[in-house]
């Protein structure tokens, strides 16, 4: 398990808040982490938009980044001010996923870290387009943020499928485990576990096509293995059984039930997606568990992937 000595902090252009900085900073003083500051500014953005106009689109570009670049070295500033290094970085250009990934690519980061907002009257999450590429797509750790004050201290539920249901590498399960059990000695947590006995959705994919299948509950031979296979997974681990929990149900309902239960700040997951289908996978299921989950949500990759 790496050390997560570099982190990339995705901030977010003239926002008064900066909850990704938040919670990576919270990371960085208890791993002595450096943080790498990027901001990404939408290379369509014109100068018409804004009064007063600037006398040309070099001169309106030449002043975005300018501010952009100022409001990031006072937040370098900041970080060193609390012993944290941090350098940053102001590009332009689009897709902002693609900005991210060649940054990935380039600076070779341990994490990256974005602001997700949470809006509790809808119970939903607003991902962007961005979040689901970088979801499926960054081959490293990701962090998305939806309350940074809930990270100190949290509860953190790590999600494992020992069943392999979904096709995930075994190894994922036992990253998944030591990634938590690394997160909760830094932060001063607790360390819970999940398996969900999936009852199979109602809806499936074949190709491109959605088709209707029957929601059956698993025999009682299918939960006992299930059971087993959790049991061996767990085997020699630290942990309390009264943090390992397994539930038998629909997963994405389950997974959000159970956070909301034990109150958990941080979700861990796994993800792999690679193929067509593989990206229907973490579009779908995923998409059910992450934009209604209360709390931020760490997607963990196979090492493998990196």
């Amino acid at each position: 398990m790496d050390s997560l000595r570099n982190i990339l902090v995705l901030m977010e252009p003239s926002a008064e808040a900066q909850p990704a900085f938040d919670a990576a900073m919270v990371l960085a003083r208890r791993l002595g982490s450096r943080l790498e500051l990027l901001v990404g500014e939408f290379q369509d953005l014109h100068a018409a938009y804004f009064d007063p106009m600037t006398a040309t689109l070099q001169e309106f570009h030449d002043d975005v980044m300018a501010g952009h670049r100022a409001a990031l070295e006072r937040y370098v500033q900041a970080a060193a001010a609390q012993g944290v290094s941090a350098l940053s970085e102001a590009l332009w250009g689009t897709p902002f996923h693609e900005i991210v990934l060649a940054r990935v690519a380039a600076t070779r980061p341990e994490l990256v870290v974005k602001h997700s907002a949470y809006h509790n009257r809808i119970e939903r999450t607003l991902f962007t387009g961005s979040d689901w590429h970088l979801i499926r797509d960054c081959p490293v750790p990701l962090l998305l943020v939806k309350d940074p004050n809930r990270m100190a201290g949290a509860r953190i539920l790590a999600c494992v499928d020992p069943m392999h249901a979904h096709d995930k590498p075994a190894s994922l399960d036992r990253q998944l485990l030591a990634r938590g059990a690394t997160l909760a000695e830094a932060l001063g947590g607790e360390l819970h576990s999940l398996n969900v006995c999936a009852i199979p959705s109602p809806i499936g994919v074949v190709g491109d096509a959605y088709v209707a299948s029957a929601a059956m509950p698993p025999d009682a031979e299918w939960i006992d293995r299930a059971r087993e296979s959790y049991r061996q997974l767990m085997a020699g681990r630290d942990l309390p059984r009264e943090r390992v929990h397994f539930r038998i149900g629909v997963a994405a309902r389950e997974i959000v039930a159970a956070a909301r239960e034990i109150d958990t700040g941080i979700v861990l997951m796994g993800a792999v997606s690679r193929r067509r289908l593989e990206r229907w996978f973490v579009g779908s299921t995923a998409e059910t568990v992450l934009d209604r989950l209360p709390c931020n949500v760490w997607v963990e990759k196979p090492q493998t992937q990196a």
